[in-house]
């Protein structure tokens, strides 16, 4: 079998690459290098030779390899049948070229015929990687060998158990990995086989492989979820499960806006991305308690980076539009006041999607959503095992009232400091009314109809202090640049100075926006809810449960 050939040959030289040829005699003439068994395996190597181009064609994304190639790889695996003899008096690789040139069939230029006789010798483990260049070939050139080699040590990996039945269903290659579905009576140790064979398509330096039976990939490769009309919550769920199906909508409302936020078109697109992040992690927190320690720990490293990165973006977005917004209230002879101050913006801007977009195509991004989208796809997974044998809420029912209770708590015990409070102690009460106002809406389907109302009375809340913190951080941001600014006119001559006095003037507007807003907020709080209503309808949409 070729793959038992492969792996009982490894060359002490090179003890990275499997020597697929056999030596079949010795003697001091010559030796006789055997890539196949003549007719009796001729069905063996036109089954390997079907895989290598199955596989050629599969990751052709990521090779990029030319028809060229692809014929010289359909040669170089057919040849696995035909004995050639290799003279020791000659270098292997003036033996490979002549061996290749006398082999009738073979219509090859010049050049190719070196790339074939270079992949023969280097798949045999004749050569190292460096004495590719006694071909004289190209860098581009030996990068072909080696991909071709790779692939068809994959492919021989695949047909390990020489059953010639072990098929490829799928090639899904892409930027965290190639995936290699397979199928078949043998398909388990051919996987393994195979497995071993892809490290030397890795140490080109593409992304690794990954062999999976077509059950494992089942799962493995799961599609990522569409948007859903929604959660679809029951009383009776299990509290685990009832998260899981929370955290599998907003995902899907994550992954519904990713095209338009690399887009840009619409910075609309990247704020609802950006909010159903928030949503998520609001839900690991409510959520922690039914699962198992570690089981969200996992999947918040890669949603935290997705909501830092967005947010980056983000407060820009908003940053620019509301300094848009002002200079609208100004006489048209003044709108360019600010120009110093919005060609910073539009270049930090700039840079955030760029950081972005090298997230989003990013292999880790990749393997969070796909890890991610498993896990929420499997009923059962991580949740926290309660006794059995006695009674426990466990049910949406018995533990909804507990979790929200438990938010309004936290969120009524800033009353006290309201009088006073600075704006960092405002900036966290407005994340425990976001955590508040995200709870009930999770549960929003089995809840009453006046959760609706209490859910408009902390998006009041929640909207006035969001106000208030970014007047906040542009009131920071607009000093720095000032401060920049006058360091950066220093060393100017006196004429070539430019005035940011419309710069300071909107710092100062949006200082008076952020003390009219602390001022304001307690009124809001008071309004909206310390008010008896707002009690009352949180009540009644609890007590329908």
């Amino acid at each position: 079998m070729i793959e038992n050939q492969q792996t009982s040959e490894m060359s002490e030289e090179n003890p990275d690459l499997d020597i697929i040829a056999e030596t079949e005699s010795k003697n001091e003439e010559s030796e006789v290098i055997v890539l196949g068994e003549g007719s009796d395996n001729l069905h063996q190597v036109e089954h390997v030779h079907d895989l290598a181009l199955v596989l050629f064609d599969g990751m052709l994304p990521l090779h990029a390899l030319d028809e060229t190639s692809r014929e010289i790889l359909e040669t170089a695996s057919r040849m696995l049948a035909i004995p050639i003899r290799i003279s020791k008096k000659k270098k292997p690789h003036q033996a490979a070229i002549e061996a290749v040139r006398g082999l009738s069939g073979i219509e090859l230029p010049e050049d190719k015929q070196k790339v074939l006789a270079a992949i023969l010798v280097f798949f045999q483990g004749k050569i190292k990687k460096k004495e590719l260049e006694r071909f004289d070939l190209s860098p581009i050139q030996i990068r072909q060998v080696l991909t071709i080699c790779a692939l068809l040590r994959l492919a021989s990996g695949l047909d390990h158990s020489g059953s010639g039945r072990t098929n490829i269903l799928k090639v899904e290659p892409s930027v965290e990995g190639v995936y290699i579905v397979i199928e078949g009576p043998s398909s388990a140790s051919d996987a393994v086989a195979a497995q071993h064979n892809s490290r030397l398509w890795e140490k080109i330096g593409y992304p690794p492989v990954e062999v999976l039976e077509e059950a494992e990939a089942s799962i493995r490769l799961m599609p990522l979820p569409e948007p859903m009309e929604h959660i679809g919550i029951s009383p009776d769920d299990p509290i685990s499960e009832a998260g899981r199906k929370v955290m599998l909508y907003h995902f899907a409302q994550m992954l519904r806006f990713e095209d338009g936020t690399r887009s840009g078109k619409d910075i609309e697109d990247l704020h609802r991305m950006r909010v159903a992040t928030r949503r998520l992690r609001a839900a690991f927190e409510v959520f922690s308690a039914a699962f198992e320690p570690r089981t969200l720990k996992i999947h918040l490293k890669g949603l935290r980076a997705a909501g830092r990165t967005l947010g980056s973006v983000r407060d820009m977005d908003v940053f620019i539009e509301k300094a848009h917004h002002y200079l609208e209230t100004l006489p048209k002879g003044q709108r360019t006041i600010m120009d110093p101050l919005l060609e910073t913006w539009d270049g930090q801007r700039e840079q955030a999607r760029s950081s972005m977009h090298l997230f989003l195509d990013s292999p880790e991004y990749a393997l969070f959503k796909r890890n991610f989208n498993i896990f929420l796809h499997t009923p059962g997974a991580g949740s926290r095992q309660v006794p059995r044998d006695q009674p426990a809420p466990q049910r949406a029912v018995e533990l909804v009232p507990v979790l929200v209770y438990t938010r309004l708590a936290s969120v009524r015990s800033y009353q006290s400091y309201l009088p006073d409070a600075p704006i960092e102690k405002l900036h966290a009460l407005r994340i425990e009314i976001k955590k508040l106002r995200y709870t009930v809406e999770y549960f929003q389907e089995i809840l009453g109809k006046r959760s609706v109302e209490v859910v408009d009375s902390l998006k009041k809340m929640q909207d006035h202090l969001g106000d208030l913190n970014d007047a906040e951080v542009a009131t920071q941001m607009l000093r720095k640049f000032i401060d920049d600014w006058e360091q950066s006119q220093i060393y100017k001559p006196i004429h070539e100075r430019r005035s940011i006095e419309g710069v300071m003037n909107y710092m100062a507007a949006r200082q008076v926006e952020r003390h009219q807003l602390m001022e304001s907020f307690i009124k809001t709080w008071e309004a909206e809810f310390m008010r008896y209503t707002f009690r009352r309808n949180l009540a009644q949409s609890i007590a329908i449960l």
